[in-house]
């Protein structure tokens, strides 16, 4: 990392001030915006201009850095000699979670709940680790992902490498995604589907149709197709349209959709019960959204860009807290729902481990 760069963005963490790195899906550049100032933004609204940062329950704030308030700089990703790190993971007790699984599926086939995501931690201790370096080691494992290192004096350092669009909108022109199913990559993409993948993401599908159907006219829906992101395989069907000339907000679209099914369920106020009743975690900002919104480009037309908060850490002290769901229906089976959040897990383990 030129010398420069690395100061400036050291600097910014020394004086306490917000600041985003960030490289798009495919991309091998890195962005940085910096706010030129120590204030907390927040927005419920989202008429502002800027980089969001936002939960996975909206209770809680959304966080942002102002266009008017901040500096950009632009980075190539470079392969770097990452120091080692050798992290220690804490003791993680698969019964917890495995319980909580069959508690689902029992909830599933009793009532009127059809799909839950259950969402588990894992803990790591480090002895030597540099945020942004992480951060560089992630970017460069991951090209295919949307990478992001975010800090705020508020919410502390979080990293990660999510495979999912939520919104991105340029002028009235919308387009989303339904991501879900997943199964570990072993060398090729032409893989066979199971019947509960393929129902779990068509789950996710016909919610977003329903919901963007409110908002869009011209609503384009592909057909499902393999994906690979990191180690992993999911299922991807794209969305697209054109915002209704009666659309009131981006507010409004956002809360249409998220959190969508394949980061909490559906019916989405059975499953967000479900969740907030017997999650024994605080998800924070995972599976949250993080983004541009409203960016006017050389045409001053505003562009939106939002990710979901998914494959994604916390730092705290010397202890990064990793975060991993995976999608509940009746037929799930619990080890194998075990092992699907074991490996989003390694997606980023993998690499700090290096």
């Amino acid at each position: 990392m030129p010398n420069s760069f690395f100061g400036l963005i050291k600097l910014q963490i020394q004086e306490n001030k917000p600041f985003v790195l960030y490289s798009d899906f495919g991309k091998t550049s890195i962005k940085a915006t910096l706010q030129t100032n120590t204030k907390t933004y927040t927005t419920s609204d989202f008429k502002e201009k800027g980089f969001v940062f936002s939960p996975f329950d909206n209770t809680i704030p959304t966080y942002l850095i102002p266009l008017e308030a901040s500096k950009e700089l632009h980075l190539d990703t470079t392969p770097i000699s990452l120091k080692k790190n050798n992290p220690t993971a804490l003791k993680s007790e698969p019964s917890i979670h495995k319980n909580l699984i069959r508690q689902a599926i029992d909830e599933i086939n009793s009532s009127e709940l059809e799909k839950v995501v259950l969402a588990r931690t894992l803990t790591l201790e480090f002895h030597n680790y540099d945020e942004i370096e992480l951060f560089l080691s992630i970017a460069t494992s991951y090209p295919e992902a949307y990478v992001y290192c975010w800090f705020h004096p508020k919410t502390g350092f979080w990293l990660g490498a999510s495979p999912e669009t939520l919104l991105k909108i340029k002028g009235r022109k919308v387009r989303t995604m339904a991501l879900a199913g997943t199964q570990v990559y072993k060398g090729s993409s032409q893989v066979e589907w199971d019947t509960k993948n393929h129902e779990e993401q068509k789950i996710v599908t016909e919610f977003l149709k329903n919901e963007l159907s409110q908002h869009l006219t011209e609503l384009e829906v592909s057909a499902p197709k393999t994906i690979k992101a990191g180690k992993l395989l999911h299922l991807q069907t794209t969305l697209i349209g054109k915002l209704k000339a009666t659309s009131e907000s981006l507010k409004n679209l956002i809360f249409s959709i998220h959190p969508t099914p394949a980061v909490c369920g559906t019916p989405k106020s059975l499953a967000m019960d479900f969740i907030g009743n017997n999650e024994t975690i605080n998800r924070a900002y995972y599976s949250g959204f993080l983004g541009e919104i409203n960016i006017p480009n050389e045409n001053h037309i505003p562009f939106t860009n939002l990710v979901v908060n998914l494959r994604c850490m916390h730092f705290e002290n010397n202890f990064a807290t990793l975060f991993a769901g995976g999608g509940i229906t009746s037929k799930s089976d619990v080890d194998k729902e075990w092992n699907e959040t074991e490996g989003k897990l390694n997606t980023i383990k993998s690499v700090l481990d290096s």
